[in-house]
């Protein structure tokens, strides 16, 4: 058997019927893949779609060129550059798939040859398939548009009414992965980016450089309203130093993380140095009576890194140790990973330790010298950690106070 060409497709998982995402099968149908599949069918070609999860990858793939063809872009749909096209339905709806520069030559010629001999009773008949197969959920607006009509118009209504779908889609997935205080991406919006972005390739290309805002202080010396105003502003300075290659999301009240493609540490030092000055010049800028600064953490990605969370955490942690050693950045050492993860070891037994009352009580009795007689005490709390042994307020209380 002649060894196929393996072809990488992405999807558009919202253009129902032409194509979407089924989440029962977990798989790209409608009338686009049933007419991929029956090409390669008959062709050297393998047709797989790239990652099929049904979130809309294409405008990522196609800058990291990762990807042979792109599909279902409607008409009037911003469009990716230097790349070959084939039109599906020619007309006020048509749709467009688009070759990247990846994507081999005769695949190309043998789509196009293929495509053009496809007959509108064939994608038409696709079509009332794809309406018959779709939950009942969104099959309740195609059945009832269908109702006495011909069968090329119920098409064209399809397609019209595909367009709405799709931009309620999308709105609703903007808000949901929106910050609704600065306008920046939010935890949900780095997490997809991230999965689209970083690689086992390009991970120890990037830094995750964590920006902490007290914003607890500056609700108490101003204003929740005052305080938002200033995370706008950060977020509108981070914005200027993002590139195409970074990430850039809010993902708690005090902090913002940057996903940074980066050249070096002295490339790194400078971009971070001119954010942190225009941030502590917000003050100055708009005549407010208190200080305005913001602390960053560094932590440079390993190949091994994988969780998202961990990540942020590592940066976030050098974040607050710039805060209580007041430097305006750190750099997230071994020795000091070490420490974090020691603490954050305790901090996730506090609770544990307080069932097994491991927390004991301690007085220290003061004397008259004179007379020896007991004057008064200081309690004095301990942890008798069952592995670490007795352990000193300053290794806990610290830990306990950012539980509150």
């Amino acid at each position: 058997m002649e060894e196929k060409t393996l072809i990488y497709v992405a999807g558009n998982p919202d253009a129902y019927p032409l194509e979407y995402f089924d989440k029962d099968t977990q798989t790209y149908a409608g009338v686009i893949p049933e007419l991929l599949a029956e090409f390669s069918d008959q062709s050297t070609y393998e047709i797989v779609y790239y990652e099929a999860d049904g979130t809309d990858y294409r405008e990522e793939l196609a800058k990291q060129k990762q990807v042979d063809l792109l599909s279902a872009y409607e008409a009037g749909e911003e469009l990716p550059e230097n790349t070959g096209v084939v039109t599906l339905f020619p007309g006020e709806n048509a749709y467009t798939l688009y070759f990247t520069e990846a994507a081999p030559d005769a695949f190309q010629s043998d789509l196009r040859a293929y495509l053009a001999q496809v007959s509108p009773a064939e994608v038409t008949g696709l079509l009332m398939a794809s309406v018959e197969t779709l939950p009942n959920t969104q099959g309740m607006y195609w059945t009832m548009g269908a109702m006495g009509a011909a069968l090329l118009v119920m098409a064209a209504v399809l397609l019209l009414t595909v367009r709405r779908y799709r931009r309620r889609l999308k709105e609703s997935q903007q808000n949901v992965e929106t910050d609704e205080t600065t306008g920046l991406g939010n935890m949900e919006y780095l997490e997809r980016y991230y999965k689209q972005y970083i690689n086992d390739k390009n991970r120890i290309l990037y830094q995750a450089v964590y920006f902490y805002v007290d914003t607890d202080r500056l609700r108490r010396l101003s204003s929740g309203q005052e305080t938002d105003e200033f995370l706008r502003y950060c977020a509108v300075v981070l914005g200027e130093y993002t590139q195409d290659s970074d990430i850039l999301a809010r993902v708690s009240e005090h902090g913002f993380i940057m996903l940074k493609l980066t050249g070096g540490t002295d490339k790194t030092d400078a971009w971070l140095t001119a954010i942190l000055d225009r941030i502590h010049d917000y003050a100055k800028l708009y005549g407010k009576p208190y200080d305005t600064n913001i602390y960053a953490g560094i932590y440079a990605l390993r190949a091994e890194d994988r969780d998202l969370n961990e990540i942020i955490f590592q940066a976030s942690q050098g974040a607050y140790g710039a805060e209580k050693e007041d430097c305006r950045y750190l750099r997230c050492s071994k020795g000091m990973m070490d420490q974090f993860m020691q603490e954050r070891h305790l901090q996730a037994s506090i609770e544990q330790a307080f069932a097994r009352n491991e927390f004991q009580l301690y007085i220290q009795f003061y004397v008259d010298a004179a007379n020896f007689a007991v004057v008064g005490g200081e309690a004095l709390s301990r942890w008798k950690h069952p592995q670490k042994g007795v352990l000193l307020p300053s290794m806990f209380i610290p830990l306990m106070e950012r539980e509150k």
